[in-house]
């Protein structure tokens, strides 16, 4: 937005349902065309809705801003832990400057992919604004003449579209019995042996893998790609039993910025610039080694991510095996986790194609398998892989791996956090 912009606050009675607050936020949209909708609860927690021409283009803030930018990310195979900023203060439309520069930079193509992607967060941000709708209390709007700058999309949907699906997601929710917990809470069993009994063999192993307290809905959702409403739909049964509880989790941490990163290598120099840096960006040097998982699986490469980014690794998932050997040669990594079992390419023919890379001959690969046997470790290593990691992976193999083939100790502080 710009600084010629005026600011209006229309103070809210408490304890407005999802119906009547959708009405007020359309009644200020139409009627101010282009600006920012700021929303406040009682408490504190604010959301931000950036409209022009009277549509909904991005929307941010809330409990989990940047967790909710990481799925943004995941689903355009851009890995979160490249994206870093120039400045200490994160603008009011970071992430949607972003996707700007990156689409600027043909780092991304423009289509439905983006589309898809950008509806997805508003659509998130909506029904959690809102499931809060009681408890909000406060909505003030910069109005301004001139669109927002750069948007990735010209019109993305209407005020009435896209707050009527999210209130009937909400519904939806509600009906299912889960309408007092937040899609950002992380669900966890509240008794294994309870649930051993209600579940088959099969079933425990599935939830105890997937619940385990340091994901939220949102995340197992994108990870098993399935709608929230399908995945509430399958865990609300063991919620109604109380097998199942669910907790708060942290945001993620916001972007690295970049300054912080240059001052150290500058003697401390700090004029920055106030635009974000997208992947390809060559001026951000790497916080930690480059470790690539290919894996069709996005629960797998989401998995590293939590793992190894908070000990300062950078992670690049790929997912398409077709893709890996050109993203490899333009980003060549420290190490490659690689699944041995993946559509139209298998592990073993991949490892083979990356060997005949010479910058990649003596990069470390560890096999992903969940057959362990000595026939597929003979095979992997005549194909070149350099170990073998078993499924499903387990956070401290992983690091065993990792330190086992790389020249690379994290700081005690980060250390510390992921213990």
């Amino acid at each position: 937005m710009t600084s010629a912009s005026t600011e209006t606050v229309y103070p809210i009675k408490l304890g407005n349902n999802a119906l009547q607050l959708t009405g007020i936020i359309q009644q200020v949209i139409q009627a101010e065309i282009n600006g920012r909708l700021c929303l406040e609860t009682e408490l504190g927690q604010q959301w931000e809705l950036f409209f022009q021409l009277g549509r909904i283009v991005w929307a941010s803030g809330g409990e989990h801003r940047f967790r909710r930018w990481h799925r943004v990310l995941r689903q355009l195979s851009i890995s979160p832990a490249s994206i870093t900023m120039r400045q200490q203060e994160l603008p009011d439309q970071w992430e949607h400057l972003v996707l700007s520069v990156l689409l600027k930079r043909n780092c991304l193509e423009a289509g439905k992919v983006v589309q898809g992607a950008i509806a997805t967060n508003i659509s998130e941000v909506l029904f959690d604004v809102l499931q809060a709708a009681p408890y909000i209390h406060q909505l003030s709007c910069n109005a301004s003449q001139k669109k927002i700058d750069d948007s990735p999309v010209t019109i993305l949907g209407t005020p009435d579209d896209l707050l009527n699906q999210a209130r009937n997601v909400l519904k939806t929710w509600v009906e299912l019995g889960l309408g007092n917990y937040s899609p950002n809470f992380a669900p966890v069993i509240n008794s294994h042996q309870a649930l051993k009994q209600h579940a088959s063999p099969q079933m425990y192993v599935i939830l105890a893998s997937a619940l385990t307290g340091k994901a939220a809905l949102r995340d197992i959702a994108q990870i098993k790609r399935q709608p929230l409403i399908a995945l509430g739909q399958f865990l609300a049964p063991y919620v109604q039993k109380e097998l199942l509880a669910f907790q708060p989790i942290a945001d993620f941490p916001p972007p690295l910025p970049k300054y912080m990163e240059q001052g150290a290598q500058r003697g401390g120099d700090r004029r920055t610039s106030p635009s974000p840096s997208p992947p390809a960006a060559p001026a951000a040097p790497p916080s930690g080694p480059l470790v690539v998982c290919i894996d069709d699986s996005p629960q797998v490469g989401y998995i590293l991510e939590q793992v190894l980014v908070p000990l300062g690794y950078q992670i690049l998932n790929i997912q398409d095996p077709i893709q890996a050997l050109s993203t490899l040669m333009r980003r060549p990594p420290d190490f490659i986790f690689l699944d041995l079992v993946m559509p139209v390419v298998n592990g073993y023919e991949l490892c083979g194609q990356i060997r005949r890379i010479s910058a990649l001959k003596e990069t470390p690969i560890a096999i992903l398998t969940g057959n362990d046997g000595v026939v597929d470790r003979v095979r992997a290593k005549m194909a070149g892989a350099t170990d073998f990691l078993g499924k499903p992976v387990v956070p401290e193999k992983v690091l065993a791996v990792l330190q086992k083939h790389v020249a690379y100790r994290p700081a005690p502080m980060a250390a510390s956090k992921v213990a």
